[in-house]
């Protein structure tokens, strides 16, 4: 079965959409064929990799709604080699309403993947939007993991108690479900305080282990209005040498876990 890994963390710029698209890019470059889903109304992950949201015949949404689409149908093809995308709509934004009386409405996106096994897939990422609702339960419901993109600012550890409130909510509709573990992103690796977080972290969640640390860079952004990954836009800068060790952690980490 293909592993399903999302990025998750209901609080907003914790860098998902990034980490999304660059660990994406990166398990591509390994050779990889990697889908990535936009699961955020914003189109953020849609965008950044240059597809015209207006232009859009069909997207997520489409899997969401009473009669849905197949998958392969949603599906569209990236400038990232090995890289595809079920691209986003503001629309999604709609979902939440729509499926508030709808039967197994948690269940829609396992549903549609279930639907399209086997996929012609390594690896599927899902990009969440920052919020705790009716998408991120479809989300929590669908995926086989979880990594979370946390900023070590205060204000990241404050927020994490409910998300994982939720999580092993969830797990009694999806008990195959794990946490790999923590993404730092934006580190300024010589601020105190983002060490004295980093330890924070470690202290409390002494069982999630801290994956490869994501540096605070603008090359990112820069990369994002290329409409590409870093990986494609400086490959040999420090930013994407980062998301490829983060790549090569999650891999392992999910076969590791595959095995057991």
């Amino acid at each position: 079965m293909t592993p399903v890994i999302a990025f998750f963390n209901q609080k907003g710029g914790t860098a998902k959409t990034t980490s999304t698209l660059n660990v994406g890019a990166a398990l591509a470059e390994r050779g990889c064929r990697v889908l990535a889903l936009d699961l955020d109304p914003q189109a953020s992950l849609t965008m950044a990799l240059g597809i015209d949201v207006a232009r859009l015949e069909s997207s997520v949404y489409d899997l969401l709604v009473e009669e849905p689409l197949p998958l392969a149908e949603v599906v569209v093809p990236t400038r990232i080699a090995g890289l595809d995308l079920v691209p986003s709509h503001p629309d999604l934004a709609a979902a939440e309403l729509e499926l508030l009386n709808a039967l197994e409405r948690e269940r829609r996106l396992a549903h549609a993947l279930a639907a399209a096994e086997p996929l012609p897939y390594d690896y599927v990422l899902i990009d969440s939007p920052p919020a705790l609702n009716i998408l991120s339960v479809n989300i929590l419901v669908a995926a086989t993991a979880l990594v979370i993109p946390i900023e070590p600012h205060p204000l990241s550890l404050m927020v994490l108690r409910r998300l994982f409130e939720t999580v092993n909510r969830v797990r009694r509709l999806n008990p195959r479900l794990t946490v790999l573990g923590f993404l730092p992103t934006k580190v300024h690796h010589s601020s105190r305080l983002v060490a004295d977080m980093l330890a924070t972290l470690q202290e409390r969640f002494p069982e999630l282990p801290l994956l490869p640390s994501i540096p605070l860079s603008v090359k990112g952004a820069e990369a994002v209005a290329e409409h590409t990954s870093i990986l494609q836009y400086q490959p040999r800068s420090p930013l994407a040498a980062a998301y490829r060790q983060a790549a090569a952690t999650i891999a392992e980490m999910v076969g590791s876990a595959s095995r057991v």
